[in-house]
């Protein structure tokens, strides 16, 4: 899917890690007819998805196949009992001060509301169809990505993380079960089962948002860029067309309003009201 897009949004980020995507299969005989190898092995669901970002795996997934309670329950593939929803999980933890924080918390991640049965996950390139999209990266790749979503959509309005659950839940349930993009600090198992550097975060999105939010971190590519990282992606380039969009070495975002037709001073002023105003 969308391979001349991704692959502008690679190296107009750098990623380091390719765009995960996931297709949910809500009954055994959907995912029965995908024709994709099933998992070998019992894993988190955020070991799934850095193997399918850093290894370029490609497989379906069955509840079956997957090794955490966490995960099982934020994609939906085991529904949630008491222990889990009342709280009780999370303030054995001894990440919350009470259990009615901890069953705030969990209430508010953003879990899967539906069934699933399985998943398919691989890079979204190789995929056909696709339900979420994952990237995961830097800070300051993260915020190129807020500014894709911003030039089209302004501010989020759905973000929601925890340090708790921050893949599974952050990247993969929240933005399908609330239709809009999120971001994550990720979390402490997470960062352990993907091996994470100290500064990886990730951010995830519906399918149907993917497009428009890609083509917009490349629009803007150029916007954002200081000299020296303006020249370290020409480098990278092979033309001038493998981006869409014109790379401006002496300019960034805050150089463009400066060129306004009129003097700024006349936007701030304060006209003198009159009777006549009011007739």
């Amino acid at each position: 899917m969308y391979a001349d897009l991704l692959r502008q949004l690679e190296l107009s980020l750098h990623l380091n890690k390719k765009p995960v995507g996931i297709h949910f299969f809500l009954i055994p005989e959907e995912y029965d007819d995908a024709a994709v190898p099933s998992s070998d092995s019992k894993m988190s669901i955020c070991s799934y998805i850095n193997q399918a970002a850093e290894k370029k795996i490609r497989r379906k997934v069955s509840w079956e196949h997957v090794s955490c309670t966490g995960g099982l329950s934020a994609l939906g593939l085991k529904k949630p009992g008491n222990f889990v929803k009342s709280g009780k999980q999370f303030f054995l933890m001894r990440l919350y001060e009470s259990m009615a924080v901890a069953r705030k918390v969990i209430s508010q991640l953003g879990f899967m509301e539906m069934q699933i049965y399985g998943f398919e996950i691989g890079p979204l390139e190789q995929l056909n169809s696709a339900d979420v999209v994952i990237i995961l990266g830097n800070a300051w790749q993260m915020m190129r990505m807020a500014h894709g979503y911003t030039f089209h959509y302004g501010v989020p309005e759905n973000l929601g993380t925890a340090g708790n659950q921050g893949v599974c839940a952050d990247l993969a349930a929240r933005p399908f079960q609330k239709n809009d993009f999120n971001f994550s600090m990720l979390c402490p198992g997470a960062r352990i089962h993907m091996k994470s550097s100290e500064n990886e975060m990730g951010c995830g999105m519906p399918i149907h948002q993917f497009k428009t939010i890609a083509a917009s971190v490349v629009a803007t590519t150029s916007l954002a860029m200081t000299r020296q990282e303006k020249l370290e992606l020409l480098k990278r380039m092979n033309s001038p067309s493998d981006l869409d969009c014109k790379i401006e070495l002496d300019k960034m975002y805050g150089t463009y309003h400066k060129n306004s037709p009129y003097p700024h001073e006349l936007y701030d002023r304060q006209e003198k009201v009159t009777e006549r105003d009011f007739l």
